[in-house]
């Protein structure tokens, strides 16, 4: 429950910060919509490191070999200070390219360069606070994390209504102000995060050797690339079907951002359940309590698939209202009902993979559904969304149902990887 708390705070800002910006400019949501869907392909990357100590130290709190996880936390806390340096390296050197990637054009071009500039000269901020909230949570923190997202979400909500709606009185207006305020409020839950680390004795020890880091560096990345490059997937192609919709019109990409931002609350509990459900299994494995595993993976399914459907059935019943949240266009309105009929067989999919996936990764087992999602991504999310949607015409439909479709093949995927059974095997 703390864990969906943080999620649906997080994910609280970009709706409010759509809403703010459809008053303002339909350029300037489809700018800043587009761009977030780059940066949170950035932040898997530092998920790889995250995702793969949480798993390792995990194993070894339940093995009881607690001064081993403090030097793999030291690890873990040092690669991902690395990649943020990386990634803003990177990202900054090739802006020019990976925008016109998008096929954004003119204006919205324009507010797209701002805002990606400014939220990806910060991105060591949010690597550094990923890897210390997975800290907190790993040692059995979470309602710490929950507290300091919220501290993060409000700073940055009061900041960025601020700047639209008193610009007048701001140094920064539009996309820049947006993303200076959220990049403030980012920059305070790292310190928080620091605090925290230090007052409930969270160690970060300094491993023995240089042999012995990459002994622990080794083990995080071979979770951790597995699980990023899974996660790295599904977000690259949800930028290419992104900029298929580019090419429809400015206002299907609106659409999708407002969609998405309805849509993503019919998933976050089941993705919640499923972080949490890592976390456990990695402590039971470790501990070699399998049975125990498999019975808190069963009970999680029923509990997860039961709770989206429910959730997608309230959309769909009140779509109207809430899709004019956001937006009066009609053309956005009248879609928004398909849409959300469609994307209900992407929720249920995700209300099982999301136990079962993730309880894979908790037990170290992330080759076989590396391959299943590489090759339905690809495949399905992005094959097929083109052929639907530009080919035959289906427009934005047709990239939900081809999200649709694959989250129903990664979820029976990771039902039968799981009663296999050969995650239990190296333990």
């Amino acid at each position: 429950m703390p864990l969906l708390l943080e999620t649906v705070a997080t994910r609280l800002i970009a709706i409010i910060n759509s809403a703010v910006l459809s008053g303002y400019s339909e350029n300037s949501v489809a700018a800043v919509g587009s761009t977030n869907t780059i940066l949170n392909f950035s932040s898997i990357v530092f998920t790889v490191v995250s995702t793969g100590g949480t798993v390792v130290i995990s194993n070894m709190i339940g093995a009881e070999r607690l001064k081993k996880a403090f030097s793999t936390a030291f690890a873990q806390i040092v690669l991902c200070g690395f990649l943020g340096v990386l990634c803003t390296a990177v990202m900054l050197g090739f802006c020019g390219s990976i925008l016109g990637f998008m096929n954004l054009e003119g204006d919205v071009l324009a507010e797209a360069t701002i805002f990606y500039k400014i939220r990806v000269a910060a991105l060591v901020v949010v690597a550094l606070s990923s890897g210390l909230s997975a800290l907190l949570r790993c040692f059995g923190h979470a309602k710490i994390t929950v507290a300091i997202n919220f501290v993060t979400i409000v700073i940055s909500l009061v900041l960025n209504i601020y700047v639209i709606k008193f610009a007048d009185y701001s140094p920064v207006t539009g996309v820049a102000g947006i993303a200076l305020g959220t990049v403030i409020g980012q920059a305070v839950g790292l310190i928080l995060n620091i605090y925290y680390i230090k007052k409930k004795g969270i160690k970060l020890l300094l491993p023995k050797s240089i042999t012995a880091f990459f002994a622990y560096t080794k083990k995080i990345l071979s979770i951790g690339i597995p699980a990023g490059l899974s996660g790295s997937t599904f977000s690259l192609s949800q930028v290419v079907s992104t900029s298929f919709i580019a090419l429809i019109g400015t206002y299907a990409l609106s659409g999708k951002v407002y969609y998405d931002n309805i849509l993503c609350y019919a998933y976050l509990f089941s993705m919640s359940l499923g972080s949490a459900n890592s976390l456990l299994v990695g402590r039971l494995v470790g501990g070699g309590k399998y049975e125990q595993a498999k019975a808190l993976c069963h009970r999680l399914v029923k509990l997860t698939v039961s709770v989206n459907l429910v959730l997608c059935l309230l959309i769909i019943v009140f779509y109207k209202p809430l899709i004019s949240i956001f937006t009066e266009n009609p053309l956005i309105i009248q879609t928004a009902l398909w849409v959300f009929i469609i994307d209900t067989v992407a929720e249920l999919s995700r209300g099982v993979s999301q136990v079962y996936e993730y309880a894979l990764r908790g037990a170290g087992d992330m080759k076989f559904m590396l391959i299943i999602t590489v090759c339905s991504c690809w495949a399905i999310s992005v094959g097929l969304a083109y052929l639907l949607s530009i080919e035959l015409g289906f427009g934005i439909i047709g990239c939900y149902i081809a999200v649709s479709l694959d989250e129903l093949i990664r979820a029976v995927s990771s039902i039968y990887r799981w009663k296999t059974a050969k995650w239990m095997r190296g333990h």
